[in-house]
């Protein structure tokens, strides 16, 4: 570990040349990975893909999205983690890898999210709804919570993110039901696992599941928040179908950078990207897609990433949640 942190820091002096040197050349002057912790499809990737095109014009420079899912994301977050802190290897992280996980969800974490990253903005946040394989006879989250309990073991539920595991594990502890949980590495193959009929449950953002519930090929009966939502204004919340409102655990996103990227590569990619997710046009098709921009400073976003990871630890062990 000392040996990586000697190259990290040698790699960070390095940056700092080619950006303030009179000779090298500007920040960035080649193409720029942005690592997605999930799988072509998902909400992650939806967003990375409307902020692809816009950033490559501020920057000057391709954005290359890499998607990889693992580990609840960990596996994604661990590679940026383990990049040299150059600003040509970002990540598109969720609370799953930078919260959740770190705070006891996920087993085997091996980074330090406050240590060994560094925070560069927020950028987005999402809701979750839950969903039901249509054959599944029940309409409302009050009906299926009924119909689970008159048929012990015979459902299993699904997830594809942290959003997933935490509401779905709520919702079968809150209510003491016997049920399976299946967890997948990304959204898109689990919700293909529902519409087939080889899970009969799942909680799934909002982003990656509404073309789905648009062309009926699956159907939500409750959404876990105190109102309704904007785009699924016909789906109750749990609390009209006579259960409580649970815990806030919706997703957000943060762009990050390894530890000791350059203050002056941060600032440049602060200020493109808050532009660009301020930006009326991209604005609107992010709303559309169901995603919310929440563009911020460097200092909100840190300061967020640490209130978040106390929330989440608290949570985990508050709510009994693991990832099996």
């Amino acid at each position: 570990m000392k040996i990586f942190r000697w190259f990290a820091v040698l790699a960070a002096a390095v940056a700092v040349l080619q950006v303030g040197g009179a000779s090298a050349q500007p920040y960035p002057s080649k193409p720029i990975r942005l690592i997605v912790p999930f799988g072509p499809g998902s909400g992650s990737d939806i967003l990375a893909r409307i902020l692809a095109e816009p950033l490559t014009q501020a920057l000057g420079q391709p954005i290359l999205i890499e998607n990889k899912p693992g580990n609840n994301t960990t596996l994604g977050t661990e590679l940026v983690v383990q990049s040299p802190p150059d600003g040509y290897t970002l990540g598109l992280l969720t609370n799953s890898g930078l919260a959740a996980s770190p705070g006891g969800l996920t087993s085997g974490v091996r980074y330090d999210p406050v240590k060994d990253l560094t925070y560069i903005t927020l950028v987005a946040s999402v809701n979750y709804v839950l969903l039901v394989n249509n054959d599944v006879p029940a309409k409302t989250a009050g009906e299926l919570v009924a119909l689970i309990k008159a048929n012990p073991g015979k459902y299993n539920y699904a997830s594809g993110n942290t959003g997933g595991i935490a509401y779905g594990g709520y919702f079968k502890n809150a209510h003491k039901l016997d049920m399976t949980h299946v967890p997948y590495k990304s959204t898109p193959p689990a919700l293909a696992d529902l519409i087939s009929g080889h899970v009969q449950i799942m909680v799934a953002d909002v982003p990656a599941s509404l073309a789905m519930i648009r062309a009926g090929k699956v159907r939500p009966v409750g959404v876990p928040a105190a109102k309704r939502y904007l785009l699924l204004p016909d789906v109750p919340t749990f609390a009209e179908s006579g259960l409580a409102t649970p815990p806030v655990m919706d997703g957000w996103w943060a762009l990050v950078a390894p530890a000791g990227t350059p203050d002056a590569i941060q600032d440049r990619l602060n200020r493109e990207f808050v532009k660009v997710l301020e930006n009326d046009a991209i604005r609107t098709r992010l709303l559309d897609s169901a995603l919310v921009p929440t563009p911020s400073t460097r200092q909100q976003v840190v300061a967020y990433q640490k209130d978040q990871l106390q929330v989440w630890t608290t949570m985990v062990k508050d709510l009994n949640l693991k990832l099996e």
